[in-house]
């Protein structure tokens, strides 16, 4: 089910960037007189509009196989590297949500934030062996894991001296 929702999310993302396109074009003096309707149906209806269609359905549709990742960073752990974690999140705008055992669940600052990663924005650290495992939006987790591994290193350094 959440497969279908993360879909259907992007799919209606798409649609209102193809509307706010087709409305910045609507200023060009050459349509000024054509209303957005118009030129909205004047795209779905021109030759390449049926294409148009099955691009974005099928963004959608496989938009949650590669939209999400998870990310394994080995010598961490979710207790002792607690600060390391906390101050990866908040160095990109994540704040803790909720609270478990082996587990810290994270979310996007302010509601702009949010809605900018259409209020997919939990990240999940969770204990696994020999490590932790971040789970979430690709772009996000991809940031915050380079820097917890950064921190992660730093500790490395910090303990041989």
């Amino acid at each position: 089910m959440r497969y279908f929702v993360r879909s259907v999310k992007y799919l209606l993302f798409l649609c209102v960037l193809d509307v706010a396109l087709v409305w910045l074009m609507s200023f060009d003096k050459a349509v000024a007189d054509v209303d957005l309707l118009t030129l909205v149906r004047l795209q779905l209806g021109s030759e390449s509009g049926p294409w148009l269609v099955v691009a974005f359905v099928a963004l959608a549709a496989f938009y949650p196989l590669f939209g999400f990742m998870r990310r394994r960073i080995e010598g961490c752990d979710v207790v002792a590297d607690e600060l390391r974690i906390m101050n990866a999140m908040l160095t990109y705008g994540f704040k803790l949500a909720e609270r478990s055992v082996g587990e810290l669940s994270f979310r996007k600052e302010g509601f702009v934030g949010r809605m900018m990663l259409m209020f997919e924005d939990e990240i999940v650290v969770r204990s696994v062996d020999g490590g932790v495992e971040l789970v979430g939006l690709r772009r996000s987790v991809a940031r915050v894991a380079y820097q917890l591994e950064c921190y992660m290193d730093r500790r490395r350094y910090e303990d041989k001296e």
